[in-house]
């Protein structure tokens, strides 16, 4: 009898609980939890673009440096052109 009961109150539960509606947000409420969940989005973007710059600019800075040292040794190595002389 007891199983019965405790039973049929376990359903009677379920079904009560599944039949309630959800009680739609004013547009302010929609806002505030819009912007709540851009702020996050824009703060996880943010962060992963801050940590991917700090990871390339210790890459992509020292071979823009060596390019840039290679090219002023090329230019001080290279031989100063001559102008034809004039007769």
């Amino acid at each position: 009898m007891k199983r019965t009961l405790l039973f049929a109150a376990t359903i009677s539960i379920f079904l009560f609980s599944c039949s309630k509606e959800v009680a739609p947000m004013s547009k302010e409420e929609l806002g505030k939890k819009t912007d709540s969940a851009v702020k996050a989005s824009v703060q996880r973007s943010d962060e992963a673009a801050r940590i991917d710059l700090e990871r390339r600019l210790k890459i992509e800075v020292k071979v823009k440096v060596d390019s840039l040292v290679n090219a002023h040794l090329q230019k001080a190595e290279a031989p100063a052109p001559t102008t034809p002389a004039k007769i």
